[in-house]
C-alpha cells in the first residue's frame, strides 16, 4: 500500500512539474503608450518590409540574452576576443598568455532599426578593454602583423597603399 502512494505521489509530482516547465510567460503586445512591440529582427524586418514607415517600440531580447551569457561567461574566468585578421595564429597564441581565447568574427556593418547583432562580443571586448586598457588589443595586433609580415616575406601585405613588407624589413635593420 505505501508503494502505490509513492508511485501516486511521484507520478503526480511528475505532472505537475512537467505542466508548470511548459508554462510560457506572455511578452507584452503593446508598450505602455500602446505602441507594438517587436522582439526579433526577423519580425521587425518583415513588418518593415510591408510599412516603411513603421512606428513599433523594439525590444531586443536577443542582445539582452548574449549579454548576460557573455556575463555569465565572464564572471566564468572566459575572454574572448573577436577579430578578423591574417595573423590571427600568431594573435591568437599572443592573447592565450593572457587568457584569453581568439575566434573568428566577420560582421556586417548595417543594423535593422535598434536592434544590436554583436552584443556577446561588445561585452567580451569591453571587457578586455577594462582590463588590459584600451591600446592593448591594437598594440598586440601591431605587434602579430609585423610578425606575420616578417615571417611570410613572399606575401604581399598592403595597408594603406604601402606595402608593409618594405616597411617591416627597413624598420628591423
Amino acid at each position: 500500500m505505501l508503494n502505490m502512494r509513492i508511485i501516486y505521489y511521484s507520478f503526480f509530482c511528475s505532472i505537475f512539474l512537467l505542466s508548470s516547465c511548459n508554462e510560457k510567460k506572455e511578452l507584452d503586445k503593446y508598450d505602455k503608450n500602446g505602441k507594438l512591440i517587436v522582439y526579433s529582427e526577423e519580425v521587425y524586418f518583415n513588418m518593415l518590409m510591408k510599412n516603411k514607415k513603421l512606428d513599433v517600440t523594439i525590444i531586443d531580447t536577443f542582445c539582452i540574452n548574449q549579454k548576460a551569457k557573455a556575463i555569465k561567461d565572464i564572471k566564468k574566468g572566459e575572454l574572448i576576443y573577436f577579430g578578423s585578421h591574417s595573423y590571427e595564429k600568431i594573435l591568437s597564441k599572443m592573447l592565450s598568455q593572457y587568457g584569453i581565447k581568439y575566434k573568428d568574427h566577420l560582421g556586417h556593418c548595417t543594423r535593422l532599426g535598434s536592434f544590436e547583432p554583436y552584443c556577446y562580443q561588445i561585452e567580451m571586448w569591453k571587457e578586455i578593454d577594462r582590463r588590459y586598457g584600451e591600446n592593448f588589443i591594437d598594440s598586440l595586433s601591431q605587434i602579430a602583423k609585423k610578425q606575420f609580415v616578417l615571417e611570410n616575406p613572399d606575401v604581399p601585405y598592403i595597408e594603406d597603399g604601402i606595402d608593409l613588407r618594405e616597411k617591416y624589413k627597413k624598420e628591423s635593420k
